[in-house]
């Protein structure tokens, strides 16, 4: 495209080419096109290198991958230098492009340097920072730069991009101190009005409200705002954050009441999302309720369309038990991505189908492009131990480290332990423990204590759990544990000193279950 451009071209001509560029996600043409500029010795403008700055940071989407990135950095740091020289430093458009790019790349440092040496600044340099802030970990500076924002209204006022992140920091920051300031800000937001430009249509502030709320573990308020915007009869996103509300804190009732009262609402059903119906599905509590779903996604045509959908009521239909169901749903999806046939695995895995488990896997290696994640080597890992096959959960967990370079996390490693354990290879499982590049937490010792409690090795199961009353000295699922470990090897006097020595200390035993099978539970989910 380049070399029909004019040797006459003007900055003008090369800004807009490059406009275009930006505007049809072609970054990587931009950027030639600014390269093309600088051949021509044509000079640029203050409006030139916003927009390169803006396709190098837009280009991270194209790719992820280290060296793309730092290829990227580099470029962007040329023409930050070429900013310097022609004298743009001081140029609000460029400077606010420099922090945007910066904190894109996880630069903070050089992102706060260009801010701290602006001339003057407007409410997008500080939106720009504050962003920047939350997007790299840093939400507590972020709410001290709002404070010195508001102090300073000299410069600019806070708008609804402003208050979204602020509000967004204090989710991220928790605890009753951000709860407290968190309020604060929400009362900024009433007392300002429409001097912070609260986009109502789309209720940006709002919708970042009730998730603050959330995040703060303060559902009350969260229902307060909720309410309140429902009066203005807003949009679904409002619905969608109230929802995941609820089902984050596991009250279904609530989460499938507030979906019902939106669905009912042909309104807010025209911008039904899929996340939305997907979020859901979880809270049902019966096959008959799973179904009736289904129904109503297949209506609203997300049922095989969007993979969101159909692996959610995949998903679904496999934690109810119904793996023939789940076959079929599985069979209906029309782009099956990593996410569905992990899903798939899991769910052949959970129903004790280790043979259709693994199979799958493997089809899924043979396949180009999908490359099995953490989730998916769990689901094979699973798969082994319910089959007892022990060489090949080494061979896979051998795979997902040496061959596609991913870290085996706590999960992991107890599936490992269990996989050894059930097997009899004890004295195997302790050496793969010690070895485990994690630390091993009260789960996989856990896992090990039953393990040892099955094959009656009583003195393993002393050694282990002397390790874990030092890790959790009030856990009384260790103590019960151990007690019921040696009545079953006759050992009366030494489960009735465990006995006295729990008594002693206080501790009572959780009616049902010990907090040891509790921890195993929880490995196999």
């Amino acid at each position: 495209m380049h070399r029909y451009i004019s040797n006459r071209a003007t900055a003008f001509t090369f800004n807009e080419l490059m406009r275009t560029q930006v505007t049809h996600k072609a970054y990587i043409d931009a950027l030639q096109t600014l390269s093309s500029m600088h051949k021509s010795s044509t000079q640029p403008n203050h409006f030139t290198f916003p927009i390169a700055l803006k396709a190098c940071t837009l280009s991270l989407t194209i790719s992820s991958s280290p060296t793309h990135v730092s290829n990227l950095l580099k470029l962007a740091q040329q023409i930050h230098t070429h900013v310097i020289l022609r004298g743009f430093e001081s140029n609000v458009y460029s400077a606010n492009a420099l922090i945007t790019l910066y904190s894109s790349f996880g630069v903070f440092g050089s992102a706060l340097q260009v801010f701290d040496e602006m001339p003057q600044r407007s409410v997008v340099s500080w939106n720009s920072l504050i962003s920047g802030c939350v997007r790299n970990g840093f939400s507590c500076f972020s709410l001290k730069c709002f404070s010195r924002m508001v102090l300073d209204q000299s410069e600019a006022c806070p708008d609804s991009v402003t208050m979204c992140a602020v509000l967004h920091a204090h989710g991220d920051v928790g605890g009753a101190e951000a709860l407290r300031s968190g309020k604060a800000a929400h009362g900024y937001v009433v007392r300002q009005g429409p001097r912070i430009e609260v986009v109502t249509t789309m209720c940006f502030v709002e919708n970042a409200l009730i998730d603050m709320y959330v995040e703060l573990e303060c559902l009350s308020y969260a229902e307060r705002v909720f309410r309140v915007v429902l009066m203005d009869d807003h949009d679904v996103v409002t619905w969608t954050t109230m929802i995941s509300g609820y089902m984050k804190y596991g009250i279904k009732n609530l989460a499938l009441e507030t979906f019902c009262s939106m669905v009912w609402k042909p309104r807010h059903r025209i911008g039904l999302d899929p996340v939305t119906v997907a979020s859901i599905m979880p809270a049902l509590v019966s096959l008959r309720q799973g179904k009736e779903m289904h129904c109503f996604a297949v209506k609203s045509g997300f049922d095989c369309s969007n993979v969101f959908v159909a692996t959610s009521l995949l998903h679904m239909y496999a934690e109810f038990g119904n793996i023939e169901l789940t076959e079929k749903q599985y069979g209906r999806i029309e782009e099956k991505n990593v996410v569905a046939l992990t899903a798939m695995i899991t769910a052949y895995a959970k129903h004790a189908r280790s043979e259709d488990a693994l199979r799958l896997f493997t089809e899924m290696r043979k396949q180009p492009g999908l490359v099995p994640n953490h989730l998916t080597f769990m689901a094979v890992l699973t798969a082994c131990n319910h089959a007892g096959l022990v060489d090949q959960a080494y061979e896979y967990f051998n795979c997902m480290t040496q061959v596609y370079g991913l870290k085996p996390d706590m999960h992991h490693c107890a599936a490992m332990v269990d996989v050894l354990g059930r097997a009899g290879r004890l004295e195997e499982a302790l050496e793969f423990i010690k070895a485990m590049p994690v630390n091993a937490s009260s789960p996989i010792w856990g896992s090990f204590l039953a393990s040892c409690g099955l094959h009656q090795d009583i003195n393993k199961t002393n050694e282990v759990a002397e390790i874990m009353l030092k890790m959790e000295p009030d856990n009384p699922g260790t103590f019960v544990f151990l007690s019921n470990t040696l009545a079953q090897a006759r050992r009366w006097d030494d489960a009735w000193m465990v006995r006295e020595t729990m008594k002693w200390r206080g501790l009572k035993k959780v009616p049902g279950y010990s907090s040891v099978h509790a921890n195993l539970l929880m490995l196999d989910d």
